[in-house]
C-alpha cells in the first residue's frame, strides 16, 4: 500500500455553462506520457463542467481574469527529482484560483511532479496512471479546496457537501456524512476519505459490488484495484463542478495498482509540494 496525500447522488441537473478541460502540458520522458493522457481522460470523463464558472477574482498569476469563463485548467506535469527513491513519489496542488459568480473557489492553474527517482518502479507496477489520477484530483480541489467552499472544518473528520452526503448513503448504506481521514501527518489528514488503521484492514463500507472503501482512489493509502466512487464524483458537484451521467456502476474506471506497489505497506508517501515525509 501506499500513501497518498494532497498539496488536493444528489446530482444538480442544470446545463453546465462552461466545459472541463483539462490542459496538461507534460514535461519528461515520453514513455510516461501515457499516464498523465489517461489520468485527464478519466476526469474529463466523470466532470462535465462548471455550475457557473464565471469568474469574479482570481489570484495573481492565474491563467485568467475577472470576466471570463474558466473553461480550461492548465496544468503543469513533470517527471523530476524529488528526493530519493522510495520517499517522495509525488506532489501536486492548485497554484492559482479563482473566485466564480456563485461564490465557488475554482482551481485555474495547477502543479504535479512525479519524482523521477520512482518513476520507472511505479511504471512497471502499473501503478503511475492512478497515482497521476489521484493527484490530479487534489489539483482540480479533492481536499485542497474543501475547506474555502465551505465543505469541510479541518479536524472534523466529517465532509458536509449535500452530494456526496447522498451518495455516501445511497452508495455505501451508510448514515450521516462521508468520514474523512484524520490519521496520517499533514497533507493526508483533512484531505481524503477516511481508511481505518493508515490502510491496513478493511473498513467495511462497501458498495452494491461489495468494494470495500479502503479501495477508493481518494483514500489516503493506495490498494490494488483502486475504483472511483460516486461519492467522490459528488463531492466535486459540491465545490463547483458538474457531473457526467455515468451507467452502473458509476466507475468503470477502475484503477489496478498490482504487484510491486500493490503488496508493498507504505513504501513511499505521496506529499504536496509543502510537505515532508519519510519511508515509514
Amino acid at each position: 500500500m501506499h500513501f497518498f496525500s494532497f498539496v488536493g447522488v444528489l446530482l444538480i441537473c442544470r446545463v453546465s455553462l462552461a466545459g472541463l478541460v483539462l490542459d496538461v502540458s507534460y514535461s519528461g520522458n515520453p514513455a510516461y506520457e501515457s499516464a498523465f493522457t489517461g489520468a485527464k481522460a478519466t476526469w474529463e470523463s466523470l466532470l462535465s463542467g462548471y455550475q457557473d464558472g464565471l469568474i469574479t477574482d482570481a489570484t495573481i498569476n492565474s491563467s485568467y481574469v475577472a470576466g471570463q469563463t474558466i473553461s480550461s485548467v492548465f496544468v503543469s506535469a513533470s517527471v523530476a527529482p524529488i528526493d530519493n527513491a522510495g520517499s517522495i513519489l509525488a506532489q501536486a496542488g492548485p497554484t492559482e484560483l479563482a473566485l466564480d459568480a456563485s461564490g465557488f473557489f475554482l482551481t485555474t492553474d495547477g502543479a504535479l511532479t512525479i519524482d523521477s527517482f520512482d518513476v520507472a518502479a511505479l511504471h512497471a507496477a502499473g501503478m503511475l496512471e492512478s497515482v497521476v489520477t489521484h493527484e490530479i484530483g487534489h489539483i482540480l480541489g479533492f481536499g485542497s479546496l474543501w475547506n474555502l467552499n465551505n465543505v469541510y472544518v479541518s479536524g472534523s473528520g466529517e465532509f458536509t457537501g449535500a452530494n456526496a452526503t447522498a451518495a455516501w448513503q445511497s452508495e455505501f448504506g451508510q448514515l450521516g456524512t462521508p468520514d474523512v481521514e484524520l490519521e496520517g501527518g499533514p497533507g493526508t489528514a483533512n484531505g481524503h476519505w477516511n481508511e481505518v488503521l493508515n490502510g491496513a484492514a478493511l473498513t467495511g463500507i462497501t458498495d452494491s459490488l461489495g468494494r470495500d472503501m479502503r479501495d477508493e482512489l481518494m483514500t489516503g493509502w493506495a490498494n490494488p484495484n483502486s475504483f472511483i466512487s460516486d461519492m467522490t464524483v459528488a463531492s466535486f458537484v459540491d465545490i463547483g463542478f458538474t457531473a457526467t451521467p455515468v451507467p452502473e456502476p458509476s466507475s468503470l474506471l477502475a484503477l489496478s495498482a498490482i504487484a510491486l506497489f500493490g503488496t508493498a505497506r507504505r513504501k513511499g508517501l505521496f506529499r504536496t509540494r509543502s510537505d515532508t515525509t519519510t519511508v515509514a
